[in-house]
């Protein structure tokens, strides 16, 4: 029996087993306990702040919603107004001598005098000597050829004092010839009535025959000289013109400036030997200056299809030199012969005015920017560029809407647009850039500035009305808007924010 009981009782090795899965069941329950009980703290406090934050969203007074706002842009406008328009074309050009030229001496020789004041730049005036040729072969020239002119007049007078002696003999001969005729023919009768014998008749009639032999002599004497003399008035006639020629070549040592102007170049200096084909002096006329410009085959064609010609207009220059620009006016003169097309278009020349009162003078070869006016457009618009959009596009003002209107832009005149159709007499259109225009926008005309047009009637002084600092102040303060915001809203609407506001400093 005693082992029995003893078989019964557990060894101490159970129990140690026993102790260790108690250990660890207890390691396991005590974390999930602590988690239950976490989870459910965060579980009441939420459920605690939802029914706080609920009966607070409860308890709030209601507020009545704040009218929507319909907000006006601040933009600028123009009006329009038809008449004549003439817009200008900016071109670029260059000044060129209209008149310039290559002065070459007529007759070789010996350089013996210069101008002092030949000089690249300088400028002459019409008719001064520029330099001298020896005239010492020169005037030799010109008194052998009077000489020989005056060689030639003396044999003239001598042929003319023969001449005159053959005329005198040739009467002398013909009256001789004439009574010995008249002698032969009383003699014939005479013979016929048995007076005179045939021998007294026959020698009258051998005298009649020797005086008309003389006759045709002094004649054919007369015939030679005659020649004699005109061979010696042709021959006087060449050397007149060689008299002539001597003298101009003594002139032609003397070389003047054929026009007043400025000298481009010179290569003359005393001592030189220069020759006909030589360049002396290289001069141009500074009182004739063209600018050479081009207009576009477009521009041509529309100034071309004006009834205003393009030949006789106006035109403006400026030429930029030292920081400063100068200007000047010219008249277009003549259009190039033919197109250039290395250029594109086709050339014109202005003949520039001239204008002694500039202190700077222009120059050949000046780059200088031009103004041309254009076609005149009748009954057309001058609008600012900004108000073009999609470049046939405006946007007409009505009743503070945008409302588009399509346009026909005919040209433009530097920051303008020259409309020909598409608007009307006092239309008023947009001219301030929006970049997500659409047609209905509302919008609020102001100037330069900001200020709007008209004044808001709520706050003319005459009214005796107008609302103090603080009220505008609280009026902004609900509307909740900007101060740019504000001035963009219509009066209406202001107005509902004002007497909101004084209404509730009445309370």
């Amino acid at each position: 029996m005693l082992q029995s009981i003893t078989k019964a009782r557990p060894s101490d090795e159970d129990t140690a087993h026993d102790d260790g899965k108690r250990h660890k069941k207890r390691r396991f329950l005590v974390p999930f306990v602590r988690a239950l009980i976490q989870f459910a703290l965060m579980a009441a406090v939420i459920i605690a702040a939802y029914v706080i934050m609920d009966r607070l969203i409860a308890a709030k007074p209601e507020r009545t919603a704040r009218p929507k706002v319909d907000v006006q842009i601040p933009v600028q406008a123009v009006t329009i107004t038809l008449g004549e328009q003439r817009p200008t074309i900016n071109l670029f050009g260059e000044v060129a001598a209209s008149r310039s030229l290559e002065i070459r001496p007529s007759v070789s020789g010996e350089i013996v005098s210069v101008n002092p004041d030949l000089g690249a730049g300088q400028r002459i005036e019409q008719g001064v000597e520029l330099f001298l040729v020896d005239r010492i072969d020169f005037e030799a020239a010109v008194a052998e050829a009077k000489a020989n002119l005056a060689q030639t007049d003396a044999t003239i007078i001598e042929n003319q004092a023969n001449l005159s002696a053959e005329q005198g003999q040739l009467e002398f001969a013909e009256s001789q010839l004439l009574l010995a005729r008249a002698d032969l023919k009383r003699a014939d009768q005479l013979r016929k009535n048995g007076t005179l014998t045939q021998k007294e008749v026959d020698d009258r009639s051998l005298i009649a025959s020797q005086r008309e032999q003389a006759v045709s002599q002094r004649r054919n004497n007369i015939a030679v000289a005659q020649a004699r003399l005109s061979q010696q008035q042709a021959v006087r006639e060449r050397l007149e013109l060689g008299v002539e020629r001597a003298i101009r070549d003594l002139n032609n040592t003397v070389v003047r400036a054929p026009f007043s102007g400025v000298v481009r170049s010179s290569s003359v200096e005393i001592g030189r030997i220069v020759s006909a084909n030589d360049v002396a002096v290289s001069i141009y006329d500074d009182a004739a200056l063209d600018v050479r410009f081009t207009l576009t085959d477009a521009q041509y064609g529309r100034i071309a299809a004006d009834g205003d010609p393009l030949i006789g207009r106006n035109v403006a220059l400026k030429w930029a030199v030292g920081g400063t620009d100068y200007s000047y006016t010219g008249t277009v003169t003549r259009i190039g012969a033919d197109i250039a097309s290395e250029r594109g278009g086709v050339d014109v020349f202005a003949r520039i005015d001239e204008n002694e009162e500039l202190p700077v003078q222009l120059r050949p070869g000046a780059f200088v920017s031009i103004e041309v006016p254009d076609r005149l457009y009748e009954n057309a618009a001058r609008v600012p560029e900004t108000a073009i959009f999609d470049s046939n596009t405006a946007y007409l003002i009505i009743d503070g809407k945008l409302q588009a209107r399509e346009l026909h832009v005919a040209a433009y005149d530097g920051s303008d647009a020259i409309v020909t159709a598409g608007l009307s007499q006092g239309d008023r259109i947009l001219s301030t850039r929006i970049s997500e225009i659409e047609e209905g926008l509302a919008v609020r005309i102001v100037d330069a500035n900001g200020v709007a047009e008209e004044a808001d009637e709520i706050e003319k002084p005459e009214q005796g009305n107008r609302p103090s600092a603080e009220v505008l102040a609280a009026a902004k303060k609900i509307s909740g808007l900007s101060d740019v915001d504000w001035e963009a809203l219509p009066r209406q609407k202001r107005r509902l924010f004002i007497q909101e506001a004084r209404e509730a400093a009445g309370k």
